[in-house]
């Protein structure tokens, strides 16, 4: 009775263990919240994808330029190395000095080119909302990741304990069934089976903290920290128990599978994403047809040129004027960047196809294992019951010596390989609960 009670306890424990970040020692202690905060910040993908946007925004600024003036401004200043050859120039007795200067400034305005101004702006415009829509789904995988990861860490991490606290008891038992051997009421096969037994529950400790260890490493590099460093994981966002009512409730939440699609498309980042890259590959296709369009600029400036530094007002001109230019062959370059353009229109109006595919095949996986998930809660639950009296039985009747010590650890066996089940049960629904939210976007 023993057993049974210290297990069911061992796990109620395990699965209501609350807590929140702390720094034990030099142990730090990270809830699921601050894994998510800490790998927003510094996961090496995310940082990539911040990047990218400061490309964007910088093509933004270049394509409102086009809607201002250039402006230029030049000097120039020359002299003539060969002194005698230039004074043969001679214009009224009068010789040029060798020395020459000129100033200029001009200014151009475009004020009609075939719209490709404007759609060069949208575009740029679209895809910089492209780019901002899948940092937030490159932000949202992260987290999904995080998700995954934390729950294999509190997994492992639980499974070690029920390994480490099985030992303990096997040793324990063993000391029982030396002290009955040496008494002359137990037999020595007795001794060597329990000592075999406790060979193999340490040779289980060893593969789950290993286990455990890879796990944690993982989760700490996918934070952005070092997989080396000393840290726990609570599990605070995480509930003790799952009710019948809870299923229920998440079931009505989720809907059906077509529900489920209409969400996703409606919320998902990459469908945004997707649609905003369509949008600017219209308005690429837009801006190549502006080259069969004519184009019309003012343009205006002054200029001087003299001998020397002097008399602007007199040798300097103001103009101003309008350039009209109307395409009439060019080579057929246009019609190229056309068909280039309404090319990489397909190509984004296929990815876009291909996302849709790709979220109703998640939907898809992720209902299977939401259902999958909950026949192993209800069927661990049963298993884990039956296993605890089993257990209870079988060690009753080798004290009585009614049943052998093989019955009895077989028993034990049974119960542990019970409880992990029932331990990876409820686990495995909290995972299969995180991809459907992250599935439909509401993770």
């Amino acid at each position: 009775m023993f057993i049974r009670r210290y297990f069911l306890f061992l796990i109620i424990a395990l699965l209501c263990r609350m807590g929140s970040a702390a720094q034990i020692g030099n142990t730090a202690v990270f809830s699921l919240e601050d894994c998510i905060r800490i790998s927003a910040a510094k996961n090496l993908d995310i940082l990539s994808s911040h990047a990218q946007l400061q490309t964007a925004t910088a093509d933004i600024t270049s394509a409102f330029g086009s809607y201002l003036p250039s402006l230029n401004a030049n000097a120039g200043f020359s002299r003539r190395l060969n002194q005698d050859g230039g004074a043969q120039v001679n214009v009224a007795g009068f010789s040029p000095p060798p020395n020459s200067y000129s100033l200029g400034l001009n200014a151009n305005y475009v004020i009609f080119n075939g719209f490709s101004r404007e759609a060069n702006y949208n575009r740029a415009q679209k895809n910089l909302t492209a780019l901002e829509a899948s940092n937030v789904q490159q932000v949202n995988q992260i987290r999904y990741n995080v998700w995954q990861q934390y729950i294999s860490v509190l997994r492992n991490s639980q499974i070690v304990k029920i390994n480490q606290e099985n030992l303990k008891a096997g040793q324990k038992e063993l000391e029982r069934i030396q002290a009955r051997h040496a008494a002359g009421i137990g037999t020595a096969t007795a001794v060597y089976a329990q000592e075999s037994d406790n060979g193999t529950r340490e040779y289980n400790i060893i593969q789950s903290e290993n286990q455990f260890s890879n796990a944690k490493a993982a989760l700490l590099s996918l934070m952005g920290l070092n997989p080396a460093q000393e840290a726990d994981f609570t599990e605070s966002e995480l509930t003790a128990e799952i009710s019948d009512e809870i299923l229920l409730q998440f079931r009505n939440d989720i809907g059906s599978i077509d529900a489920m699609i209409q969400k996703a498309i409606a919320r998902r980042s990459d469908i945004s994403a997707a649609n905003a890259r369509i949008d600017a590959a219209e308005a690429a296709v837009t801006s190549s047809r502006s080259g069969y369009f004519p184009s019309l600029s003012a343009y205006g400036g002054w200029s001087w040129s003299n001998y020397e530094l002097s008399k602007f007002s007199e040798y300097g001109r103001s103009f101003i004027g309008l350039n009209l230019s109307v395409p009439i062959f060019d080579n057929f370059i246009t019609n190229g960047q056309i068909e280039s353009s309404s090319f990489q229109l397909k190509q984004t109006q296929l990815d876009r196809a291909r996302i849709e595919q790709t979220i109703r095949t998640q939907a898809q996986s992720a209902l299977l294992n939401l259902s999958a998930a909950e026949k192993q809660l209800e069927v661990t639950k049963r298993t884990l019951k039956s296993a605890e009296l089993n257990l209870s039985s079988a060690r009753e009747r080798f004290e009585v010596g009614t049943a052998q010590i093989t019955d009895y650890l077989l028993a034990n066996t049974q119960f542990i390989t019970a409880t992990i089940n029932r331990i990876n049960s409820v686990f495995d629904y909290r995972l299969a609960q995180a991809q459907m939210r992250f599935v439909i976007g509401t993770l």
